[in-house]
């Protein structure tokens, strides 16, 4: 009994001895050469799964890293300085700006439009539609155009410019009298989404960040928009999501009816 216990502690003594063995062999030697491992057909097929991951991940904060260069950021200068800066402020006697030509709209048409801005609709989607009465369930109606702004830009002489006012009747009832707005889509969005619904070599990726791309261009836009004084109070960026977490379309003149109550405060 007692040679058969020896001779047991030997081999325990060996296999564990030839497991370390084996242990610093592979640490040393196979893992720092795992290349040696795989034949060339298995470590390609490795590599580009570690360089997919790699570029997945890259593209989730190019966005965010390329400085200005992204789509967003760039449709919000255009936008900005192509638009807003040439019909939101006044200049002087050569041309009315937007608090001018909402007060002459009140008086021509004896309505009074409570809040003396321009809100600008800025969707998730990307998407508005040619009426804002179609994302509002019926509450909101074009009611009049503010007068137009007339420029002379890039060759083109009296290029025309005018804002749309609606009116939103709370809880969609006629019988309630209507609140007036002066309320568009951000133009530069729709031709965003009109891009996506043609075959380009561009779209798949356009489709893939279209909600990162808006978010960019709206956080620009705010940003320019906060840091001119002459524009800083004449206009209201309305972000938001087209359908709630119940898959439901939004009511866009609910969330109008919100924030002119958050403004009158």
């Amino acid at each position: 009994m007692a040679l058969i216990s020896s001779k047991n502690h030997l081999l325990s003594y060996l296999f564990y001895n030839a497991l370390k063995i084996d242990i610093y062999v592979f640490k040393h030697y196979y893992f720092d050469n795992y290349i040696k491992l795989f034949d060339p057909l298995t470590l390609w097929i490795l590599l580009q799964i570690t360089n997919s991951n790699k570029w997945k991940k890259k593209n989730i904060h190019d966005i965010n890293s390329i400085q200005g260069l992204d789509y967003g950021t760039g449709l919000a200068y255009n936008y900005y300085y192509g638009y807003l800066k040439v019909i939101l402020p006044s200049i002087g006697n050569l041309n009315k700006g937007l608090i001018e030509k909402i007060e002459n709209t009140e008086d021509i048409h004896n309505i009074n439009i409570m809040v003396h801005k321009l809100f600008i609709l800025i969707p998730s989607s990307s998407y508005i539609p040619p009426d804002l009465k179609e994302a509002s369930y019926q509450w909101m109606e074009s009611a009049m155009d503010l007068e137009d702004e007339v420029r002379n830009r890039a060759g083109v002489k009296r290029r025309l410019y005018h804002n749309s006012v609606y009116k939103i009747y709370p809880n969609g009832q006629r019988s309630n009298v209507p609140q007036y707005i002066v309320v568009e889509g951000a133009t530069p969005l729709l031709t965003f989404f009109e891009v996506q619904k043609h075959n380009h070599s561009e779209t798949n990726l356009y489709k893939k960040y279209c909600k990162e791309i808006v978010q960019k261009f709206y956080i620009k836009l705010q940003e320019l928009i906060d840091n001119d004084p002459e524009c800083a109070d004449l206009c209201e960026l309305i972000y938001y999501d087209d359908y709630d977490c119940n898959k439901t379309k939004i009511n866009i003149a609910k969330i109008l009816l919100e924030r002119l109550s958050k403004i009158k405060k």
